[in-house]
């Protein structure tokens, strides 16, 4: 009987071997002019009624390819279409790589290789994800220059708690929560003090992935989110620059060949003018001071290989300094580089890919309610090696390995001055499995058979290694989605682990501190869940997607996050034998709805999202200080006029506006002030009889009991382009921020009895140079 079954198997294994020694594979990339890749390009044998769209590198894969000679066509919204006749031998696997060039406002022709037209992305599972192009980041209103950091403010699922210094909070998670990218390398801190900027130029982005929740396995390291950034290819073919200028920053952007088509660079810095030009322009914003707000922004990208086969190597550095006085005084500053590769091996479909990048962070507060300055760095490195491999088009299994490692330095002090002082070593490695199953059925249309994509489903498995922990983590999760006419419907759910951990309380109103601290391996934290010092979460999603009309798409998601562990920094540690932090739970829910009209000339944009977190830190069940239940974002865009010549995608008038409006967030309110007296040296045993205390609050007992006022801010720019000589590009804007001068509430000073406002009226303008 054994024998009959390995007969059968070898049998079988040889006949699929035979009928697919009959047929061939064609793979390749798509890319633009400038080198780089044209994501959902659709690849397609006109004649056989196959095809593919390419990925996220820009990459096809065609299989089972009757051999001969075959037409064929390459087709994207707004570029001209690709016409290629093509010859295959049985059995081999050929690799083609096409360049598209933007279309001078033709229509372009389109090539539907499937019945579901109606459906969004019939393959791409989208729940939890919000995928970003400069494009889309330059929609949104902005103070200067186009931002990520604005954009993001008004994506589902994401809450900003202010202008100056306020945070970024994914569905429920903190920032220590939230894992950023850039090109591989880990970003430690991306936003600016001011709120309103990130560390990243827009001009030099290629693509964001926002993974809000439900992220498979390929990411892993947090329990919150991820920020996946991608940079662009400099220019390949001809050399070009950008320079702008507005009363915030001023930038540069170069890029060109170093080889044509074959290598380029591309560098890009921005300097911060807001700490001198406001003192004149903007001095009522805080007193007489303006706003002091000082950055750099710093990124360099060399590329080898200008076709599927290509290698990076890029580096950045960024700082920022906040010179408040009161109540603190803050700077940091990050650096690092790495490279990334990517390579198609002959006569197969996969893709393998690394990357290997270093990165540090250092950052220091000074404040005058505190007796020490705190201090915080980390520096350390991770790298991965990726395989994918593209199975009938459609279908792919991908596997990989990371590593990284980081050393933290650590020191702060809390409200009764007991120092916590910590150093650590760490290395962790992981590895994980994901495959793709897209679930096809044959339909008639017009008379013919398409196939119709009726199921997605996507499995993986994540294993994570803590060495300070020595524990391994295993991660299942699992993402899907059923495809109707005009509807799909998705669904995700995973387990999730992190390292990292903030040394700073979550409870902190307004957290300038960003300090890093593994978990901690000599102290137990107080309550633990689990018989380690990891935090855990496990992330629920399910959503629709509607297609209302051709160019309106209807976005409902529901999701909760179940944080099983979390520690946080114990601010009722009285003695230095108390422990310095502690374990806590919690949960996080909500929905989120997105309608959205998007053509050549408009866009508009409606978000709102219900939500609502608690914690448990065993004593009390609290909302933390981003709970905002409600949240709305309302955004339109038109564009008019049409710019004839080399910059004819460009339109010569521009408007756009921004409407904000999210409940208040929760708060303590002051019960009493009394004298505060340091206990750094002895704890309880300290000599208090001669010291000199400060003048301290003491909190009501219902913490977080009340709610800040509502929250409301609308933007509008006006921008106009004018072509000189078909050679240049010039661009002037003129932005008014927060227009009616809403007075919103940041914090309030409870030792000075003072209210500290967001931003108020802030009208700019700017003027950019592209040549």
């Amino acid at each position: 009987m054994f024998a009959k079954k390995i007969i059968f198997f070898f049998s079988f294994w040889g006949l699929c071997s035979w009928i697919y020694a009959q047929t061939a594979i064609v793979r390749g990339s798509v890319q633009d002019a400038a080198g780089d890749p044209i994501i959902g390009a659709t690849v397609y044998f006109e004649k056989l009624g196959i095809g593919a769209n390419t990925n996220l590198q820009g990459l096809f894969s065609i299989s089972k390819v009757p051999a001969g000679k075959h037409d064929l066509r390459i087709t994207y919204l707004g570029y001209d279409t690709v016409r290629q006749n093509v010859e295959v031998a049985a059995g081999k696997a050929i690799t083609l790589n096409f360049k598209m060039t933007e279309n001078q406002g033709k229509e372009l022709e389109t090539v539907e290789i499937v019945a579901e037209k109606s459906i969004i992305d019939p393959t791409k599972v989208n729940t939890g994800v919000v995928k970003i192009s400069s494009k889309d980041i330059s929609l949104i209103p902005t103070l200067g220059t186009p931002d990520l950091a604005q954009y993001l403010q008004v994506i589902p699922g994401v809450i900003s708690t202010g202008d100056l210094g306020g945070q970024i909070f994914v569905r429920g998670g903190t920032p220590i929560q939230n894992k950023v990218l850039l090109d591989g390398a880990v970003i430690y801190n991306p936003f600016h003090s001011i709120g309103l900027f990130s560390v990243f130029d827009t001009d030099y982005i290629r693509s964001t992935d926002v993974y809000t929740a439900g992220f498979s396995a390929e990411y892993g390291g947090r329990v919150s989110s991820i920020m996946d950034i991608k940079t662009r290819t400099g220019n390949l073919s001809r050399f070009s620059a950008k320079a702008h200028l507005n009363p915030f920053t001023t930038g540069f952007l170069a890029e060109g060949p170093l080889a044509k088509d074959a290598s380029s660079f591309l560098i890009s810095s921005r300097y911060g003018l807001i700490d001198q030009i406001s003192k004149s322009m903007y001095s009522y914003v805080n007193d007489t001071a303006g706003m002091p707000y000082q950055l750099v922004d710093i990124f360099g990208k060399v590329t080898f290989g200008g076709e599927a086969n290509r290698v990076n190597l890029f580096g950045f550095h960024q700082q920022d300094k906040v010179t408040y006085g009161f109540p603190a005084n803050i700077q940091w500053k990050s650096s690092g580089g790495g490279a990334n590769f990517m390579f198609l091996p002959n006569n197969t479909n996969a893709i393998i890919s690394g990357n290997f990048a270093l990165s540090s962070y250092q950052t220091g507060l000074v404040s005058a309610s505190e007796a020490f300055p705190r201090k915080s760095s980390i520096t350390g490195f991770n790298g991965g090696l990726n395989f994918a491999y593209i199975i009938n088009s459609v279908n792919e299994l991908s596997y990989g390995i990371e590593f990284l490692g980081f050393s933290t330095d650590l020191k702060f002090s809390n409200s009764l001055g007991l120092i916590t002082q910590a150093a650590n070593n760490n290395t962790e490695a992981a590895g994980f499995v994901k495959f793709k199953k897209v679930f096809k059925q044959t339909q008639t249309l017009n008379g013919e058979k398409v196939d119709f994509h009726r199921f997605v489903l996507e499995p993986s498995l994540r294993a994570h290694y803590y060495n300070n922990q020595s524990v391994v983590s295993f991660e299942p999760r699992i993402r899907g989605k059923l495809n109707f006419k005009r509807i799909s419907f998705n669904a995700a759910a995973g387990m999730y682990s992190q390292n990292l951990m903030s040394p700073t309380s979550d409870r902190d109103v307004v957290a300038l501190f960003q300090g890093f601290l593994s978990a901690p391996e000599d102290e137990t934290p107080k309550n633990l869940v689990k018989n380690n010092s990891l935090q855990y979460a496990i992330h629920y999603l399910a959503g629709v997607e509607i297609r209302l009309f051709n160019a309106v798409d209807l976005l409902v998601e529901a999701w909760q996050k179940n944080f099983t562990q979390l520690t946080n920094s114990n601010r009722n540690k009285l003695f230095p034998t108390d422990p310095t932090f502690i374990t806590e739970t919690g949960i996080a829910r909500g929905v989120d709805i997105n309608l959205k009209l998007q053509t050549k000339k408009l866009y508009l944009s409606a978000v709102y999202g219900l939500s609502k977190s608690e914690r448990n830190d065993f004593i009390t069940t609290y909302f933390p200080v981003f709970d905002r239940r409600h949240n709305v974002n309302l955004v339109a865009n038109y564009k008019t006029g049409d710019i004839e010549g080399k910059f004819s995608r460009e339109a010569k008038w521009e408007f756009g506006l921004r409407w904000s409006l999210g409940s208040g967030f929760p708060f303590t309110q002051t019960q009493a002030l009394f004298e505060k007296l340091y206990f750094w040296n002895n704890g309880s045993q300290a000599p208090v009889l001669n010291q000199n205390g400060n003048l301290t609050i003491m909190l009501s007992d219902a913490y977080n009991g009340s709610r800040l006022p509502y929250f409301h801010r609308l933007d509008i720019t006006a921008k106009r382009k004018f072509s000189i000589k078909d050679k240049f590009l010039l661009e002037i804007n003129i932005n008014t921020f927060n227009t009616y001068n809403r007075e919103n509430v940041f914090y309030f000073d409870r030792i000075r009895n003072t209210r500290v406002n967001q931003l108020p009226l802030v009208p700019t303008a700017g003027i950019s140079f592209l040549w």
